[in-house]
């Protein structure tokens, strides 16, 4: 619309603009020629989902401090009954008051909490110990207030427990939330005799709301007990401290498919009538993983320095099952892994003592006598497995159990089995 010519200076600009717009529609032609999408902006970094909010708050650091002596209703000792702290510190230690520190055994009505195990549960749970400051004694002796203990023996077993010696236990009593001892290290000391000889501890017909709410929850979840952290509502509570007898409960489970958010609706049944109450938490549960130190390539066999066991405070249950030391140990990689990996069931292989084709050492032990042979593997397998193997010289098949790197050990024939190779062979 303007009549008059164009400078040169114009004209330069025009022709420039021009080239860069045919450059970028050719570049973005090419790409969707190819099946590509055009590259999208950097996402934002997304905080990491902690435990412990990572606040402002927190971060200025936090005292905790630890109580002498309490007393508790049940086996649960609960961060909140055996620590405190001050108001100025509530935004930090609130998430935490409702942790699980340890369980006190059935026949046991003092024991001893020290701090050792207090840090390393917030250690597992996800906490960051260099902001919090311990304070106060270095145990605390928490008794049990809802069950009836002989009195005769109950101050040698207050003064035990003060000292820190393990109460007398049946085995494999032991408190699942407390951390596992290190490999090599020195075993407790046994209680003394006077305890191992106490009268036993009548257990308390009464079992709270609360109780029975974790117990539904650990059938349901397929997780035992005492692995799992409930959280509840705190507006619950005084729901939560009603208890069988004087009430009877019906459970129905309104939302319990996996860790997480969780709900029930509680119908609470009294001489008077029926009240039905909608209950909320959220469940956690600990398990014990299996990480990687190192990156693995595909097919390398798993070593002990590949590995680190921790024990971790989840939110959600894994959908293969995780593999244990012993299990993942001289096993293969599946596919190539990364550093901080937690091992499950299909990242590992079984490693294949014999292949089809292969020459395979026989070992038949009857008595004292063993003889050793030689076959050919007429298919693949791993240790413990039963292969079929062919005798080069008789043709005969064999079932053979893989017990070392192209090695196996059959078994003497029996009468049976004579009886059923004579059927076979008519």
């Amino acid at each position: 619309m303007n009549p008059r010519p164009l400078s040169n200076r114009k004209k330069v600009q025009f022709l420039i603009a021009l080239t860069i717009l045919a450059w970028a529609t050719q570049v973005l032609m090419h790409q969707l020629a190819r099946g590509e999408e055009a590259p999208a902006p950097p996402p934002e970094p997304v905080a990491s989902e902690r435990f412990v909010p990572g606040t402002a708050r927190f971060a200025a650091g936090a005292t905790l401090e630890l109580r002498a002596e309490a007393t508790i209703t049940g086996t649960e000792v609960k961060l909140r009954q055996i620590c405190r702290w001050a108001d100025s510190d509530r935004e930090v230690f609130a998430p935490l008051a409702e942790l699980t520190i340890a369980r006190l055994t059935g026949n046991a009505p003092f024991q001893a909490v020290t701090i050792d195990e207090i840090r390393q549960t917030l250690h597992d749970a996800g906490v960051n110990l260099a902001v919090v400051r311990f304070s106060g004694p270095t145990n605390c002796t928490v008794a049990r207030g809802d069950i009836q203990y002989d009195e005769k023996t109950a101050l040698q077993q207050w003064i035990d427990a003060r000292e820190g010696k393990a109460p007398a236990a049946t085995p494999g009593a032991a408190p699942a939330t407390r951390p596992a001892p290190p490999a090599g290290a020195p075993q407790a000391a046994a209680a003394p005799a006077v305890a191992a000889k106490s009268a036993p501890v009548a257990e308390s017909p009464v079992r709270s709301l609360r109780e029975l709410l974790q117990a539904d929850a650990a059938v349901r979840l397929s997780v035992p007990a005492e692995q799992l952290q409930i959280t509840f509502n705190p507006a619950d509570e005084k729901v939560l401290n009603l208890a069988e007898p004087q009430f009877k409960f019906n459970l129905e489970a309104r939302r319990m498919f996996n860790l997480g958010d969780v709900s029930w609706d509680v119908l609470i049944v009294t001489e008077t009538g029926t009240k039905k109450v909608p209950v909320a938490a959220t469940a956690r549960a600990w398990q014990r993983q299996l990480l990687l130190n190192r990156p693995l390539a595909f097919k390398q066999v798993i070593r002990a320095e590949d590995l680190t066991e921790r024990r971790a405070l989840v939110d959600r249950l894994p959908e293969e099952p995780l593999l244990t030391l012993s299990q993942a140990l001289g096993q293969e990689a599946a596919r190539e892994l990364k550093p901080g990996t937690v091992l499950t069931s299909r990242m590992v292989d079984p490693v294949a003592l014999a292949k089809s084709g292969q020459f395979i050492t026989i070992t038949l032990a009857q008595g004292n006598v063993r003889v050793k042979t030689v076959a050919r593997a007429m298919e693949g397998g791993s240790f413990g497995q039963s292969i079929r193997v062919q005798n080069e010289a008789t043709r005969e098949i064999y079932e053979v159990v893989l017990t070392g790197p192209q090695e196996g050990t059959i078994s003497p024939p029996t009468p049976e089995r004579k009886v059923a190779a004579a059927a076979v062979t008519e």
